[in-house]
């Protein structure tokens, strides 16, 4: 029962983070650094990942799946916004670059 305990505190840990990462998006100092869409999308992103852990370890459900199944289904979830966060992170990047 301890071992079922400490993966909710993890997946409650992991959601905690996603909701701040959400409200503190809206603050004065992210909108002057223009990162509101990059947490914006680690939030998503934060919030897609136990999903994500959930449906690859269901695809690794059958005795003959591999540890590929798993990040097959992983990536399968998490593949539109890890993308997302990639993009943002770039944009981020170059506009930063012409700032200065």
């Amino acid at each position: 029962m301890g071992y079922l305990n400490e993966l909710y505190v993890i997946l409650f840990f992991i959601i905690g983070i996603a909701i701040f990462s959400f409200f503190k998006s809206d603050s004065p100092k992210t909108k002057d650094k223009n990162l509101t869409f990059i947490m914006v999308s680690l939030g998503v992103n934060l919030f897609t990942i136990p999903v994500a852990f959930f449906i690859g370890v269901m695809a690794t459900d059958s005795p003959d799946s591999t540890e590929l199944d798993f990040w097959g289904g992983f990536l399968f979830i998490q593949a539109i916004p890890l993308l997302i966060l990639i993009i943002g992170i770039l944009k981020w990047l170059i506009d930063r670059g012409k700032n200065k």
